[in-house]
């Protein structure tokens, strides 16, 4: 916001020199981003008239304090400042001439989105220029001056930093002013000649037949202020910041009325700021204000009241202030303050929409004291903090894969609804509203394509070995139930994990699916994690017959495999890269708390093979899992070697060879011991599988 300093002096005394004043006020929150001299022809040349040179501040208001978008509410920062006191205009609607209600009728249907209306009417006013005073404080606040009644209007505004409106009255059809909503298609043409269409979202100022105003944004085309008005109803409302910010929004049209309505309005200025505009209407456009205005207020607000420990003011900022001392500063911001012991109880004005707990009361008290005056210090703890359980696992599981040689990658959570199809969740994919563009539109569902997002990047940049992961966030939409989300851990495999100039042969660390399945297997390892089933399965974005979902028990940890060739042509990625995607919460509900470890044993192993054939229906992983299940001591560790087809195995069957090491904590084990455990696997095996074993 911009301002003249000539004319903030008007409200209050400044008695310290203008760099030092810009200074301070940042210093308090209120930052002065420019400090601009305007000589006279800087007025002229803008249409204002050049009374005097004059410097202008170029403010930074901050959302939450509305009440720093007038001279008034500046004027309350620099008083404490300077030492000195504000002063407020005073206005009365008291004219000579008959009641506004004699011309016009005010009804406001919905108090929730306009708790105030003020009318009043000021008759036989004649346009003219504006005086040469308010055309220079318009100019220097980048306003272009129009009119004595439009000009009033706005400097009003600037003022007390209430908005108004001038309608002209004889053009309001019925004599009825209607506060309500717009009824869907309804349309309206603005005062910047735009024909709008308005919705049920929209609240109007509307006569008995049609909107004359978009409340709260810009009044209508129709009912403007021109060269022949001879009688004006001056608005004074109060209408609510989120109907305001989603009106503008919607139809792209943010003005300074809604400006200052989107950050909060004093309700309790309503009647002043229309009391002041008309006395200034009757000084300098010769109208004849009316006897009393229509006030229509049915919910009065009051100040609030919040206490404030001294002790907890204190500790935040860490200071040694009395309670009288706090009473001071806060006293300086009209923040009236009892001292009753420890506790300070606050009455908080209208105009400060943005306190409302004790919190908000210690920031006052060092705004006030200074925050360059505090003395730093360190807070005090008894205890040191320390992350949440999901947040360790979710470190130890970066850990493990960085350790794995893939490296952390950060993607956007905005993809394309295009990228949404892959994965087949279009049904419950959660859409944007108001899409930055058309490949952002809704949130991911799945955090793999925007992996292979990257290694198309990569490879378009001459890098065919990519080796990725992320963990973050996935969402979905749960119809009538809001929106879901989990945290999710995805990692891409792609090219060869050790290509390097020394010519030698590195085609066994080529990534495929089973070097990614290998990679998660590592990880539930590390992590604890045991009787992990890998199930062949199908899976959108993933190759038909190379994938496989990963359980413990019945809970579905994720999906590993190689990504289809249709995913990678709409990638645009060359090879075949191999991924995994793992469910967060369903990895941490079956990680143990602690991890047990089993006594090493000091004796030598005893290593057997097994060749198993078996119908080719049975899986290896089968197989493999009713061996584990047979729970034998002395079998230390069992892995799967390789698979035979051919002569002399039968058509319909294959050989699939074991390797076991047999181990005992209680000494050397002899053939007879080990023999005897083979055999008990055996027999389980012919009894699952009836098979037999080849050797």
């Amino acid at each position: 916001m911009k301002l003249s300093v000539n004319h903030l002096k008007n409200y209050v005394d400044i008695n310290i020199p203008v760099k030092e004043l810009a200074d301070k006020l940042t210093m308090t929150g209120l930052e002065v981003e420019e400090i601009k001299d305007a000589p006279k022809a800087f007025f002229t040349a803008q249409g204002g008239a050049g009374v005097a040179d004059d410097t202008i501040f170029d403010v930074k208001v901050t959302p939450n304090r509305g009440d720093w978008l007038s001279l008034i509410g500046v004027a309350r920062e620099v008083a404490p400042i300077c030492g000195t006191e504000v002063k407020i205009p005073a206005a009365e609607v008291k004219g000579p001439g008959a009641p506004t209600s004699d011309s016009v009728k005010i009804t406001v249907t919905d108090s929730d989105l306009c708790k105030r209306y003020v009318g009043v009417a000021v008759r036989n006013v004649k346009i003219g220029p504006s005086p040469d005073w308010m055309k220079d404080v318009l100019v220097a606040a980048g306003m272009r001056p129009i009119n004595n009644i439009v000009d009033i209007t706005n400097y009003v505004m600037l003022e007390l930093g209430q908005p108004l409106h001038a309608f002209d009255m004889d053009l309001i059809d019925g004599k009825e002013v209607i506060v309500r909503v717009a009824k869907d298609g309804e349309k309206i043409k603005t005062l910047d000649g735009e024909d709008r269409e308005l919705t049920s979202q929209n609240l109007v100022i509307a006569d008995s037949h049609k909107p004359v105003a978009v409340a709260g944004v810009m009044g209508g085309f129709d009912s403007e202020i021109g060269d022949n008005v001879k009688n004006v109803l001056i608005e004074s409302a109060n209408f609510d910041a989120v109907s305001v910010r989603r009106t503008s929004k919607r139809l792209g049209l943010s003005t300074e009325a809604s400006f200052r309505y989107e950050r909060g309005v004093d309700v309790n200025i309503a009647g002043l700021a229309a009391a002041r505009a008309a006395e200034l209407m009757a000084e300098y456009a010769g109208g004849e204000v009316a006897c009393e205005a229509i006030d229509v207020y049915p919910n009065k607000v009051e100040p609030i009241v919040i206490n404030a420990r001294v002790a907890r003011i204190n500790g935040m900022l860490g200071t040694d202030f009395g309670g009288e001392e706090m009473a001071k500063y806060l006293e300086s911001l009209d923040i009236k303050t009892t001292v009753k012991g420890d506790m300070l109880e606050c009455v908080i004005p209208t105009f400060r929409v943005d306190i409302v707990k004790e919190i908000d009361l210690v920031e006052e008290v060092g705004r006030m004291f200074g925050y360059d005056n505090l003395e730093p210090t360190l807070p005090a703890s008894s205890s040191g903090g320390k992350d949440t359980a999901a947040g360790v696992l979710r470190d130890k599981i970066r850990r493990i894969l960085v350790s794995s040689a893939l490296q952390e990658v950060l993607t956007h959570s905005l993809v394309s609804s295009k990228i949404a199809e892959l994965t087949d969740m279009t049904d419950t994919m959660l859409k944007i509203k108001n899409p930055m563009n058309e490949d952002l539109d809704v949130m991911r569902s799945s955090i793999m394509p925007n992996l292979m997002g990257i290694a198309a990047r990569n490879q378009a940049l001459g890098i065919n070995d990519v080796f990725v992961f992320e963990t973050g966030k996935v969402y979905w939409d749960k119809p009538d139930k809001g929106i879901g989300e989990n945290l999710s851990a995805a990692g891409l495999m792609l090219g060869n994990m050790w290509n390097n100039g020394w010519g030698i042969n590195t085609s066994a660390a080529d990534a495929d699916f089973f070097m990614c399945k290998g990679l998660t297997e590592n990880l539930f390892a590390d992590l604890g994690i045991k009787n992990v089933k890998y199930i062949a399965a199908k899976a959108p974005a993933y190759h038909p017959t190379r994938c496989a979902a990963i359980y413990v028990g019945d809970v579905k940890l994720g999906v590993v495999g190689e990504v289809a060739p249709d995913t990678c042509r709409f990638f645009d990625v060359s090879g075949r890269p191999c991924a995994f995607e793992l469910d967060f919460d369903a990895i941490r509900s079956v990680t143990p708390e602690i991890i047990r470890h089993s006594e090493l044993s000091r004796y030598p192993g005893s290593y057997r093979h097994i060749a198993v054939v078996a119908e080719e229906k049975y899986k290896v992983g089968e197989i493999l899992a009713a061996i584990n299940a047979v729970n034998e001591e002395l079998v230390e560790s069992v892995k799967f070697i390789d698979i035979y087809r051919g002569v002399p195995i039968e058509s319909g069957k294959k050989s699939v060879t074991f390797a076991f090491v047999f181990r005992s904590l209680k000494g050397t084990l002899k053939d007879e011991e080990v023999n005897a455990a083979l055999e008990n696997i055996k027999a389980e095996l012919v009894k699952r599988f009836d098979c037999t074993f080849r050797g």
